[in-house]
């Protein structure tokens, strides 16, 4: 995504993405969430607030616990990378049929939930290609 011209590495990106997806999570569930260590998601998180691309406020059930909101210039960036996301997807099951997509698809969602830690993912709608694009 940096070549694009977005500065963003792709776990920077990954990471943005879920904020946006679990606006006002707690950092520790969200790091659960995405399989990765606190202080992984911490040093993304830095990165994104020095960028003025999420924010961090106190929970206000327990002031030892930051919750992540994302900001309007947050919202911005995403949907600049989208048509990114959309072109590797298009690239990626180029000559496959709709059925053959709709595997594809299926198998990665139930990969996804399986490497994520997220016992929300079972619950969530089947999303549309571009939220998937944006999510792996």
């Amino acid at each position: 995504m940096l070549e694009a011209g977005l500065e963003l590495t792709p776990g920077e990106i990954r990471v943005l993405s879920h904020v946006i997806r679990y606006q006002g999570s707690r950092q520790a569930v969200l790091a659960e969430r995405m399989g990765v260590e606190p202080m992984t998601l911490s040093a993304y998180l830095d990165r994104l607030e020095v960028r003025g691309l999420i924010k961090r406020t106190t929970d206000p059930s327990d002031r030892r616990a930051k919750v992540i909101h994302n900001t309007e210039k947050a919202e911005k960036v995403l949907a600049d990378a989208r048509p990114i996301s959309l072109d590797v997807y298009e690239r990626a099951t180029h000559g496959l049929s709709e059925a053959e997509r709709g595997e594809v698809e299926r198998l990665l969602q139930r990969i996804r939930m399986n490497m994520a830690n997220d016992p929300l993912a079972a619950e969530e709608p089947r999303a549309t290609a571009s939220k998937r694009a944006l999510a792996i």
